[in-house]
């Protein structure tokens, strides 16, 4: 009976939120009285530009102390007394991200670039800030704006290369992936994101040396160390994969999906009281997650247990009432149970929602 196996949430094109690791960095440099003295457009003096400055300033040294509440304050006062401030809008912005107010962020973003469009920072961040979005279009067009104004790093690399990774686009992710590369050698995000795109397009070889180097560079790497473990397991080395799951625990030992797919390796090899003891070892993490019940399960039909197979394979739908595979595992146990009836019923049940294989056991229904 399959058993589903977690990779990693970069694979799914339909991820709404992506989870970052990399830092954004809020250190400027403090601005000179010539950078903002005169009488702009807009009226604001001398004397008003100096304060703004002044206010700037010490934004920026509470932003160095990471006082970002404080730092907020500073930059709005700076904007009171000079509201073309495209600088303060920027650093606002990047102090309202700190702060996980995205919409204010938005805001200023808008602002910096509407008065200064050669903002190619302003573009990287709002950039950043869409990434979520249903639409890549939207991140991917600020991205290059970035570029065009001047604003080349490996991290505006790494971005666009996990913006096209999670609307499923992994050659062009492959591509900006090797960029952020060439630009930062020791970058071991997008080592490992270039693995994941690399899996993802069949090259598992590739993948394997992409986790590698993510470890190399960050040894305290639990996702990375799963899903080595997972390609491992792809090529059929079930102890490797065990090895590489192991670590990943042994760095953060309530990371349910690596316990998830070292049982799945454990019950690949025979060994099935073990992968019992890493599915039940998920509940204890996370008591609502369907896969380890479908998976217990499964290792309970192996061992010739069929109740307690149904049991579990309950428990996975009443979680997931559109859990095609469990409805096909449960049918193969209805049907060991001699209830030939209710597994059609689940095998149909199988087929509605996509799951190819259950056609193959409908033919015992007619």
């Amino acid at each position: 009976m399959p058993l589903l196996t977690y990779i990693s949430p970069e694979k799914n094109k339909a991820m709404k939120k992506i989870i970052s690791f990399i830092i954004i960095c809020l250190l400027s440099p403090v601005l000179s009285f010539s950078q903002v003295v005169g009488v702009d457009e807009g009226g604001t003096s001398r004397k008003d530009k100096m304060k703004a400055y002044e206010s700037y300033n010490q934004g920026i040294q509470s932003v160095n102390e990471k006082a970002y509440v404080v730092a907020n304050e500073y930059f709005s006062t700076a904007l009171e007394y000079f509201p073309d401030f495209d600088l303060a809008y920027l650093q606002r912005a990047k102090v309202s991200i700190e702060l996980n107010k995205t919409a204010e962020a938005l805001k200023d973003l808008d602002n910096a670039i509407r008065i200064n469009p050669a903002s190619g920072e302003a573009y990287f961040y709002r950039g950043y800030l869409r990434l979520p979005a249903d639409d890549p279009q939207q991140a991917e067009q600020d991205f290059a704006a970035a570029l065009a104004n001047g604003y080349e790093t490996g991290h505006l690399y790494y971005y666009r290369g996990l913006n096209m990774i999670t609307h499923g686009d992994y050659k062009n992710a492959l591509v900006y992936f090797n960029e952020a590369i060439r630009l930062d050698p020791s970058n071991a995000l997008a080592y490992h994101d270039r693995g994941t795109a690399k899996r993802m397009l069949g090259d598992n070889q590739g993948a394997m040396f992409d986790y590698m180097q993510a470890i190399n560079y960050k040894a305290d790497f639990p996702v990375a160390y799963n899903n080595l473990g997972s390609v491992k397991k792809t090529l059929g080395d079930y102890k490797g994969a065990i090895e590489s799951y192991t670590m990943a625990i042994n760095l953060d030992d309530k990371f349910y999906p690596a316990y998830n797919n070292r049982g799945n390796a454990r019950f690949q090899l025979g060994d099935y009281q073990g992968a019992l003891e890493d599915f039940n070892k998920v509940l204890s993490i996370r008591s609502d997650y369907p896969i380890a019940f479908n998976n217990i399960g499964n290792t309970y039909a192996k061992l010739n247990d069929f109740n307690n197979a149904r049991t579990n394979l309950d428990k996975a739908l009443q979680l997931d009432d559109a859990y095609g595979q469990a409805y096909l595992n449960r049918g193969l146990v209805m049907e060991q149970l001699g209830d030939l009836k209710k597994a059609c019923e689940d095998w149909n049940r199988a087929g509605e929602l996509g799951v190819a294989e259950a056609l193959n056991y409908l033919k015992e229904c007619r």
